[in-house]
């Protein structure tokens, strides 16, 4: 805070200080033996209170003045609303990464169910004619598969695992980031969410990066950079992720990409991070908007 004026009479000074808050400034008062000191918060309000202030010591009995009580008692009401309810839509991301996030979540569970069943049926029952289903590519390893109407193929590899770590690497992310995104945003959302970010991870790691692949990676990585954006960008909408499973899944990224763990699927992982942090950056910047 800076010191604005001290002035010798204190209903002046509250008189004043009604003012400023009714326009905005935020301010307080300090009582001395000289008078009541106003300071202001922000250096960038000085000016315009500096201004005010001159014209406010040539006539403090204006009506504008007078009046200035009930405009700052209701800017005062207004801004404790808000308050309450950014502490109402702020998630203590502590607790929420400890317990999970995903109860009364239909979208979420879905997909584990999903990717559970997959992996038993393919790769524990051996069901190999299933796996050529799913796969993104046809036998020949071309897009002819797709070009002839099985458009499933474009999203069904983000539903297949190769492994037990694999599986539960990916659904464990899955379970917590989903969760939390269904519950803020809905199960719709999510939903459309999963779609889109399985058809770009998945074409872009068949493009780039052969067509061997499978997991559900991509779309996970595609959640954490949604959820990282809009914890940044927009907390109050009560999405974001703690800094230390932030920086491990940015750690987990730079390893696979590094090849040291084996043959990773690292193309899809760009595709969906990159697809999460577009998706998240644009859900915060239009709450923003709408707050103006």
């Amino acid at each position: 805070m800076r010191h604005l004026v001290t002035l010798p009479r204190r209903d002046h000074a509250e008189r004043f200080q009604d003012f400023l808050i009714a326009r905005g400034k935020k301010c307080g008062l300090d009582d001395s033996a000289e008078g009541t000191a106003i300071w202001v918060q922000d250096d960038d309000d000085i000016p315009f209170a500096k201004e005010e202030l001159a014209k406010f010591q040539q006539n403090p009995d204006a009506e504008v003045y007078l009046s200035a009580r009930q405009a700052a008692d209701a800017r005062i009401k207004e801004l404790a609303a808000q308050r309450k309810a950014a502490r109402r839509n702020t998630v203590n991301l502590s607790r929420r990464w400890s317990s999970g996030g995903s109860q009364d979540c239909p979208v979420t569970m879905g997909i584990v169910i999903l990717c559970v069943f997959v992996f038993a049926e393919t790769w524990v029952m051996g069901n190999q004619r299933g796996v050529q289903e799913l796969l993104f590519f046809s036998t020949d390893g071309t897009w002819s598969a797709i070009e002839k109407g099985e458009y499933w193929r474009i999203l069904t590899p983000a539903i297949m695992h190769g492994g037990p770590l694999h599986i539960l690497f990916n659904l464990m992310w899955w379970w917590r980031m989903g969760g939390m995104i269904e519950q803020r945003k809905g199960s719709a959302t999510l939903f459309g969410m999963t779609l889109l970010i399985a058809a770009v991870s998945n074409i872009m790691q068949f493009q780039f990066g052969g067509p061997w692949f499978l997991g559900l990676s991509g779309v996970v990585f595609g959640v954490f950079g949604y959820v990282w954006v809009k914890g940044q960008l927009d907390p109050s909408d009560g999405i974001g992720i703690d800094s230390q499973n932030a920086m491990w899944m940015l750690v987990w990224f730079a390893v696979c990409w590094l090849g040291v763990v084996g043959r990773i699927a690292n193309f899809a992982h760009w595709g969906g991070l990159l697809m999460g942090v577009t998706l998240g950056a644009i859900d915060a910047g239009w709450r923003n908007w709408r707050r103006r």
